[in-house]
């Protein structure tokens, strides 16, 4: 059974921070082993992940990323059950956010499952984004 995750946290670090590049390396090569997918979004102040896999899989990844000493006060905004993953192919996707896409972004303006759905959206665009600029991406080889 699949189980799809978000949190927020507060970030503890610098924006941008080379500690965000080290939080995303040691998520891909765990996540790769977990069989975790999923997507990382960092705003000047926060980290907003998604996190997909399988259940234990994701209780345990929790466990370890609430004891990360580079952010606090994490918070899951939706847990739940899904049917298939939303970020295949992704170990982790990674998008700082600037401060113009932060108020362009029109979910800040929404609290709880709206916010989260709003949230993961926006992460599900930035990674479409991302693939359509990649050499690799079909079409473009």
């Amino acid at each position: 059974m699949l189980r799809a995750i978000l949190y927020q946290s507060h970030a503890g670090t610098e924006f941008p921070s080379n500690e965000d590049y080290a939080i995303l390396e040691k998520a891909w090569s765990n996540n790769l082993c977990l069989g975790v997918t999923g997507y990382l979004l960092r705003s000047r102040l926060k980290y907003f992940q998604f996190l997909e896999g399988e259940a234990e899989a994701l209780e345990d990844l929790l466990g370890r990323i609430r004891t990360d000493q580079r952010h606090d006060g994490l918070e899951v905004l939706l847990d739940e059950t899904v049917a298939e993953r939303r970020f295949t192919g992704w170990a982790m996707g990674f998008h700082l956010i600037t401060e113009e896409e932060r108020d362009a972004f029109a979910g800040w303006l929404q609290d709880g499952v709206p916010f989260a759905r709003s949230m993961i959206a926006y992460m599900e665009e930035m990674a479409r984004q991302r693939e359509a600029r990649s050499a690799m991406a079909p079409g473009r080889r």
